[in-house]
């Protein structure tokens, strides 16, 4: 994998209109809400007992999802909506491999460049501001994949994983989890969802069980860990109560009941059975 350099994190990116949509959401009073219940991690849990902490269960996705793959000192991984960039450093620490993490949020890529440099691993984790739907990467770069929770914000998702498969080595390993959104949901519901997070779609377990076939890979590995969901907002919910004095100061009380309300929604929808989470590992094979 070619050097790049953190600087690059903020050279212009073109984005399409889905990423622009993920971009405002993060940039803006999100990303205020994130650092102060999520910590330096952005992504659901998977929880071992109700009473959990979300950080503990966080880690616990994470490690089941490194344990999935073989990584070693010549691994070379591209992770896409890389947040704070906490799983990237997490594989440099342990397999003293390179990681290029790829965002759109310049918020997001800045404070993660500041954490990575703290820790002493900018030689090994690179920051870039790019678009998954046309990443800037030459064919077969990349012995991984990493994605966790942000193919929702795709605006054509077999786009991304025609991508993804472009810029993996052949039989590379497309790893990644993905909240879901049942095809049944109601539509004041679906708009409801989808709205929380600016996104203009989502898919079912089922559309990406067929469309990551389409786009040449093979199902390795698929996990259900849809309970964790409505575990994931339920801390979240009470997490916001406990801070509320810390967060509505900095992005105002009518922000801050929006993000409630949202959250909520993604709670509920979750115990009935409309939004999942999948862990999935998928090997890039040649194609037809």
């Amino acid at each position: 994998m070619t050097s790049t350099s953190l600087s690059l994190a903020k050279s212009p990116a073109v984005l399409s209109p889905a990423a622009e949509l993920a971009a405002d959401y993060y940039d803006g009073t999100a990303d205020d809400i994130y650092r102060a219940i999520w910590g330096n991690s952005i992504h659901l849990g998977k929880f071992q007992s109700k009473d959990e902490a979300l950080p503990i269960a966080m880690q616990r996705a994470k490690d089941t999802m490194i344990d999935g793959i073989a990584l070693h000192k010549e691994s070379k991984v591209l992770e896409v909506g890389c947040g704070y960039g906490s799983l990237a450093r997490q594989l440099a620490r342990s397999f003293d491999c390179s990681v290029l993490a790829t965002n759109i949020s310049q918020r997001q890529l800045d404070y993660a460049a500041e954490l990575t440099k703290a820790e002493g691993l900018s030689d090994k984790v690179k920051f870039e501001k790019c678009d998954y739907h046309h990443l800037p990467y030459a064919a077969n770069s990349f012995e991984v994949y990493w994605s966790q929770e942000s193919f929702l914000h795709a605006g054509d998702r077999n786009v991304v994983l025609n991508e993804a498969h472009r810029v993996l080595e052949p039989f590379g390993l497309l790893a990644f989890s993905e909240v879901t959104l049942r095809r049944s949901t109601p539509p004041a519901l679906r708009e409801a969802i989808l709205k929380r997070v600016k996104t203009p779609t989502m898919w079912s377990k089922h559309e990406y069980e067929v469309n990551l076939a389409t786009c040449g890979f093979q199902v390795e590995k698929w996990e259900d860990w849809s309970e964790n969901v409505a575990l994931t907002y339920g801390w979240t919910l009470k997490q916001m109560e406990r801070k509320q004095g810390e967060i509505i100061p900095r992005i105002g009380k009518e922000a801050f009941e929006h993000a409630c309300e949202g959250m909520a929604v993604w709670k509920r929808a979750a115990e009935d059975g409309y939004l999942g989470w999948i862990h999935v590992i998928a090997a890039a094979t040649t194609r037809d």
